[in-house]
């Protein structure tokens, strides 16, 4: 992610750091509300004794966030 210095939405620098949750975070292409994450796809794992941080991108003016969910080895 060392490539991307700039945000996609406002063109403002973006701030390095790292993304994390102790709960998964987890993708629906739907907007409605649900009750339970069973069937979504988890990008991010519950954390159980520590919690993993994950290289991400932010942007403080328009607060877009960017990080890969899993590594490229993995993304196949």
């Amino acid at each position: 992610m060392d490539d991307i210095v700039r945000c996609p939405e406002c063109g403002n620098d973006l701030k390095k750091g790292y993304i994390f949750s102790p709960r998964r975070i987890c993708w629906s292409d739907s907007p409605d509300s649900i009750f339970a994450d069973f069937g979504s796809e988890t990008l991010i794992g519950d954390a159980w004794l520590k919690v993993k941080k994950v290289p991400a991108l932010r942007c403080e003016e328009c607060s877009v966030v960017i990080f890969k969910h899993k590594e490229n080895k993995d993304l196949k």
